[in-house]
């Protein structure tokens, strides 16, 4: 009986979240708990009638008894099928409402994307076949290695801060550099990336130029396969740094505003916080990054 009353209890509290969210149980689930609240009774009056049939005689104690374990036997019988019935049904109750079936996870929209809306929805249409179990999405790779360093600030003006852009530039190559000449290092980073076929380093956010030798970095008539982008905020910095310039144009008014919708939520567009939040907007000068760390919520 305790496996069976356990199992109702776990039915009656996924019944009870099942309602809050409006999930009504099916018939034969209500029916089987019926069955097993009358069954909890009659073992109760069994047990009850028991204990009374304790203080007579002997001979009167017997067939009282040999009655009482018939029924006995039989409530057990009941208990036992009524068990492995509830298996059954605490399948057919569906799944446990308290779990989230599925989470939102905030991310930029590509209503705008041409390319991602369509490769989205190939990826949907697998989603739905019912023949297809194990999706693998790939992308394109034009690089042996791509290597990303945020430089920032001034740290390229000493050989120290230097050092830590040949570290940084090691460790995404997996090549350990204990050398403390900063001619050596150069020498190690530039042996390994001659060993690459291609790469992709990008430095991002560079304040002043960078000897790129100095660093370790192949020439390009060296490495014909290495690729350089800068980023950088001074535009003496590019022409000092690389074969051609590209400036990178701010949002527009309406883009800006858009960008910051997105980011804010429906409030931005509020009639007590829409003036305000406009005058942000313009504020951020249609620099992106600016405009959504500015309307998070």
């Amino acid at each position: 009986m305790e496996d069976l009353m356990e199992r109702r209890n776990q039915l009656r509290e996924h019944l009870a979240l099942s309602a809050t969210a409006g999930i009504q149980a099916p018939s034969q689930v209500r029916d089987w708990l019926g069955q097993v609240n009358r069954l909890e009774d009659q073992v109760r009056s069994l047990k009850h009638d028991l204990a009374l049939r304790a203080g007579h005689s002997a001979c009167s104690y017997c067939l009282c008894c040999t009655n009482l374990s018939d029924q006995a036997a039989h409530r057990l019988g009941e208990a036992r099928k009524l068990t492995s019935d509830g298996e059954f049904l605490q399948c057919m109750a569906g799944p446990d409402p308290s779990i989230v079936r599925s989470e939102y996870i905030p991310a930029p929209t590509i209503d705008d994307q041409v390319t991602a809306s369509r490769n989205m929805a190939k990826v949907m249409d697998l989603l739905s076949s019912k023949d297809v179990k194990r999706i693998g999405i790939w992308v394109s790779d034009s690089f042996s290695i791509v290597i990303w360093i945020t430089v920032s600030n001034k740290t390229q003006e000493t050989e120290f801060e230097l050092k830590k852009v040949q570290q940084l530039i090691a460790d995404r190559l997996k090549l350990t550099l204990t050398e403390e000449s900063m001619e050596t290092r150069a020498i190690r980073l530039h042996a390994r990336l001659m060993m690459v076929k291609t790469f992709l380093l990008i430095l991002d956010d560079i304040w002043d130029p960078i000897d790129l030798d100095l660093v370790g970095i192949p020439a390009p008539d060296v490495h014909k396969g290495g690729k350089l982008i800068l980023t950088t905020r001074f535009s003496n910095v590019c022409l000092q740094m690389t074969d051609v310039t590209l400036k990178i144009e701010v949002l527009n008014e309406e883009e800006a505003w858009r960008l910051f919708c997105r980011s804010a939520g429906e409030v931005a567009t509020s009639e007590e916080v829409e003036p305000l939040a406009r005058a942000i907007t313009k504020e951020c000068a249609g620099l992106p990054l600016a405009i959504d760390v500015v309307g998070r919520p």
